[in-house]
């Protein structure tokens, strides 16, 4: 069997180990806002085929049309009879392929360093927790490996069939998040910092040995082409491509702006290296950032890093450098949004782990090293598997950020109930009213009734079968109704709480169900 062989075997072998992270219970958190907010979009396009871009809110597109093929494949008839699990399928599927891409870079990073960045990737407690959220960042992060990725290959080969791959991965980076920007500029920087370098150190530079100003043409309109489709819905909606250059005006006001989301500059660094909050465990992805220094140092001393790692693993040394401080600068901060650096870290940290084990003098050393690095991995495991499942919604979780409170589960239920005995089921009219929508994620809990309106303040007439209001507007809401519910309230989130209101005439006839239904069966 061959390296090559052996090399590819162990990525696969890497990735499914990493869905031992990913996969189980998957409908077993409740749902964050912004999943919420994501896959009700969804659900219209899957209901209705139709998609429009909004340049204001919501990101790109890519996220709503790669899960609509897991919808199909889950036997959903609409999205009211979808679950939880084809829409975060689908981070799971993406997060899985960062670990997949390394088969492109073995010959650049070297294969050691790339089988010891796919184990990183699988057991960091950040990439684990993320690639079971329905959000983009999975998706950013994956298409811009995979930019990088071929265009290591198109440096390597000259092919042109990698340029239009490295240029599509572009168009799908700019069609998934906005902050596509910061990824890019920190590409570009890092192709200057490298041939500076380079030159700095003595070596020739010959541009036209490097790329083709034809076969970037192409790259680049392949992008744009990717991009346009996209944003277009499919030339559905032409004004979609304009409205994503207009999208830059809003998201640069609000990277500024102060607010819930802003951050000093060292949020991410200071998460990454410790936290312990309350009476929790702590938490630290500190072995991945200093074999990133490693393999940063290594990597400028070319004779310290593996022969063939130097020209990519210098690029993503700067890449990273650049990417990391670019989100450190810009004050709106969501711990997600680290996603695109640490990714660099692990990529640099594969290589720190194979030159500190090549750098240890004996055969029993080495062995050591390697143990220890193993260790290492192993407690990274811990953390992951235990912010992935036993601390999933729970705040002295790092990762957990403005997370829906299980409570919330609770009164979707009642709900439910409630409506089970009323003569309209489903179609019973609920009303939501709570000020600037902070409902969400109750539009996706409610999915299958088919008359829920929802409202920032309370209306001339509020009365309804059930009711779920804001704290905020309680006193204006009793005012207005005047009594005859019966109210509960619930938990939204950490300090946020909803109170649901059930017309006494229903919920009597709710209790006398249940009385009914407890009673012991007629012998």
């Amino acid at each position: 069997m061959t390296r090559r062989a052996i090399f590819s075997g162990i990525i696969l072998l890497v990735a499914a180990g990493g869905l031992v992270l990913r996969l189980p219970g998957l409908d077993r958190r409740p749902m964050h806002t912004d999943e919420a907010v994501q896959a009700v979009k969804t659900g219209i396009l899957y209901d209705t085929g139709v998609y429009r871009y909004d340049p204001r809110e919501y990101h790109g597109p890519t996220l709503q049309y790669v899960t609509v093929p897991f919808l199909w494949l889950s036997g959903a008839k609409s999205f009211a009879d979808s679950t939880e699990w084809p829409y975060r399928l689908v981070p799971v599927v993406f997060g899985t392929g960062l670990i997949l891409l390394l088969l492109l870079v073995g010959n650049g990073l070297g294969r050691p360093a790339a089988v010891a960045a796919g184990v990183l990737t699988a057991v960091s407690p950040a990439m684990a927790f993320y690639s079971r959220y329905y959000i983009h960042e999975l998706l950013l992060v994956f298409f811009t490996f995979a930019a990088i990725a071929a265009g290591w290959r198109y440096a390597w080969s000259r092919r042109v069939g990698w340029a239009i791959v490295a240029g599509a991965a572009l168009g799908l980076m700019l069609a998934t998040k906005e902050t596509w920007v910061l990824a890019v500029a920190a590409m570009g920087l890092a192709i200057f910092a490298k041939l500076g370098w380079r030159r700095w150190a003595g070596y020739p530079i010959n541009l036209r040995a490097i790329v083709s100003l034809r076969h970037l043409a192409i790259a680049a309109a392949a992008g744009l082409a990717v991009a346009f489709v996209l944003f277009s819905s499919f030339f559905s909606n032409w004004g979609g491509a304009l409205d994503s250059v207009r999208a830059y005006t809003h998201y640069f006001e609000r990277s500024g702006g102060a607010g819930l989301h802003s951050h000093p500059w060292h949020y991410y660094i200071s998460m990454l290296l410790y936290t312990h909050r309350f009476a929790g465990p702590w938490w630290s992805e500190a072995i991945i950032i200093a074999l990133a220094l490693v393999g940063f140092v290594a990597v400028l001393l070319p004779r310290n890093a593996p022969a063939a790692a130097t020209p990519l693993a210098r690029f993503i040394a700067f890449y990273t450098l650049f990417l990391t401080a670019a989100y450190a600068i810009v004050p709106y901060k969501t711990p997600w949004c680290m996603l695109g650096f640490l990714h660099g870290m692990i990529l640099l940290a594969g290589v720190g782990a194979v030159v500190l084990v090549r750098l240890v003098p004996t055969h029993l050393l080495k062995g050591i090293a390697i143990l220890a690095l193993a260790a290492g991995a192993w407690h990274l495991y811990g953390q992951a598997d235990r912010a992935c499942f036993r601390f999933k919604v729970d705040r002295r979780n790092p990762y957990v950020y403005a997370h829906t409170g299980p409570d919330l589960l609770n009164l979707v239920k009642l709900v439910e109930r409630v409506a089970a005995a009323s003569p309209d089921g489903c179609g019973t009219v609920v009303k939501v009213i709570a000020p600037e929508g902070d409902y969400w994620p109750l539009p996706w809990y409610l999915r299958r009734f088919s008359r829920v309106g929802y409202w920032s303040d309370v209306p001339d007439s509020p009365d309804a079968p059930i009711l779920i209001a804001s704290e905020a507007v309680r006193e204006t809401l009793d005012a207005r109704l005047g009594g005859g519910y019966e109210t509960h309230t619930f938990g939204l989130r950490l300090s946020v709480h909803l109170l649901l209101y059930v017309r006494q005439d229903l919920w009597d006839a709710f209790t006398e169900q249940q009385k009914k239904l407890a009673a012991p069966s007629a012998k």
